[in-house]
């Protein structure tokens, strides 16, 4: 599945604390291509089941606790960021957008196709210039038709970790803290829906 060529993740088991317990570890500091250049190249995967498809393992196999079933489950998934454009520069180069901050909440489905996600606030982009707060904006989506909307990611001067400590699966349930760094990046035709302040 190709994205947009600027896309480029890495799986990062070592980068923020994850799970108690560990049992699929990779060499620390140890990064799982999972996307470059807007192409599907990686996987997350354990000591189990990497050889199955001919990889070394990812570390991302882990339980919350010792009386709990190790799961492969997401790491430290980042969109990395791509010199040549800072955030303010993205900004700058666009007529008509919203930027999004403070993530509240998310949902998406089973086959991690549908989406919604919401921030406490929005500012609105016109010519170029933040102007209006609005609060409470959301955006949805098709995951794949979103990553291919992206068509510029920001320098490592706006790149951050940011995160989730309740990220959950399994049955019974386990719970893990999950990171995600970031940089700003640019979103073209995604639908959102603000409420005005």
């Amino acid at each position: 599945m190709a994205h947009s060529r600027w896309i480029i993740t890495l799986a990062i088991a070592t980068l923020v604390a994850g799970c108690n317990y560990a049992t699929g570890v990779a060499p620390a500091g140890q990064a799982v291509p999972i996307i470059q250049n807007g192409i599907l190249v990686g996987y997350l995967s354990s000591r189990e089941t990497a050889p199955r498809i001919g990889r070394r393992s990812g570390g991302a196999m882990r339980a919350d606790g010792w009386n709990r079933i190790p799961l492969i489950r997401m790491t430290n998934v980042s969109l990395m960021p791509v010199p040549g454009m800072s955030l303010d520069d993205i900004v700058a180069d666009t007529d008509d957008g919203l930027d999004l901050a403070s993530n509240r909440s998310w949902s998406i489905d089973d086959r991690r196709l549908n989406f919604q996600f919401a921030t406490e606030v929005a500012y609105e982009i016109k010519g170029g210039k933040r102007g209006r707060l609005f609060k409470n904006p959301t955006y949805t989506g098709i995951t794949y038709e979103f990553w291919r909307s992206c068509d510029a990611v920001g320098d490592a001067s706006s790149w951050v970790m940011l995160g989730t400590p309740n990220c959950g699966k399994g049955e019974p349930s386990q719970t893990g803290h999950v990171g995600h760094g970031v940089s700003g990046a640019r979103f073209r035709d995604v639908q959102v829906g603000v409420g005005k302040w």
